[in-house]
């Protein structure tokens, strides 16, 4: 059904937009998970590989956490010196991440992902 919404251009735009603000909200409330839903629409409504769906993904979630880490930062939920300390651990595990997901076999990617987003449920449940 989506895929007929999307061949339209107003389809793709609504189908599309609805896709983007399910995924801004959820990324807004939980403060992750947006990523995952820009996955699988890219992946319902384009015809990009899996790939390059993570970079496009990686570019629609910065402004996403941007604005809400703006949110969170003025209700005061931010702890500035945790974040001294863990920002560069996480830009080299971003640019390592990058790096790999050119080298990988899809299928890996695949997998990766869905255990990880089989553990981050898990941990919502149960954590």
């Amino acid at each position: 059904m989506v895929k007929f919404f999307s061949s339209h251009k107003l389809g793709f735009l609504a189908v599309f937009s609805a896709l983007s603000f399910l995924a801004g909200g959820i990324n807004g409330f939980l403060g992750t998970g947006g990523g995952i839903i820009f996955v699988y629409a890219l992946s319902l409504i384009t015809d990009n590989e899996k790939k390059d769906n993570f970079a496009q993904t990686l570019c629609a979630t910065i402004p996403i956490s941007l604005i809400a880490l703006f949110n969170y930062a003025r209700a005061g939920a931010v702890d500035y010196e945790l974040i001294k300390q863990i920002w560069l651990p996480c830009a080299i595990g971003g640019i390592l991440g990058a790096f790999l997901v050119e080298r990988l076999q899809l299928s890996w990617l695949k997998g990766i992902f869905a255990i990880l987003v089989i553990y981050s449920g898990t941990c919502m449940i149960f954590g």
